[in-house]
């Protein structure tokens, strides 16, 4: 991903360490480190001003950061809205809806997958 998202997520005090070539994300959920460049550089998600929602100890866990949605409202909206679809669901809990994936999202990029698994998880509760 680009530096632009790493620019908006890391903590003001880590901003000099930035440079300017593409980061990864690290997907281990177990791993402290969040992004990493392949010359070495990296910050730990406490180098972060947000949660990465599938680190072990995410808090809150968001499934969708441009309007900070949690993954717990998400499933509650489902569960007792009776709502099933990503649009439904977030004006259901916001109203009016943000969309600033580039800077908001860790992934850089829309939330889609980590939002309907949280639906997911609502509607298992609700049929069951």
């Amino acid at each position: 991903m680009r530096s632009i998202t790493v620019k908006h997520l890391v903590k003001k005090e880590k901003m000099e360490d930035i440079i300017d070539e593409n980061y990864l994300l690290c997907m281990n959920e177990d791993c402290e480190v969040a992004y990493f460049t392949e010359t070495g550089a990296k910050f730990k998600t406490s180098d972060l001003k947000v949660p990465i929602w599938f680190k072990k100890g995410a808090d809150p866990k968001y499934a969708c950061y441009c309007n900070e949605i949690t993954e717990e409202q998400v499933i509650e909206t489902v569960v007792n809205a009776g709502t099933d679809n990503m649009k439904d669901v977030m004006t259901a809990i916001k109203g009016e809806v943000r969309s600033q994936c580039k800077v908001k999202n860790p992934l850089g990029k829309c939330c889609t997958q980590a939002f309907n698994e949280a639906i997911g998880k609502g509607l298992e509760i609700r049929n069951s």
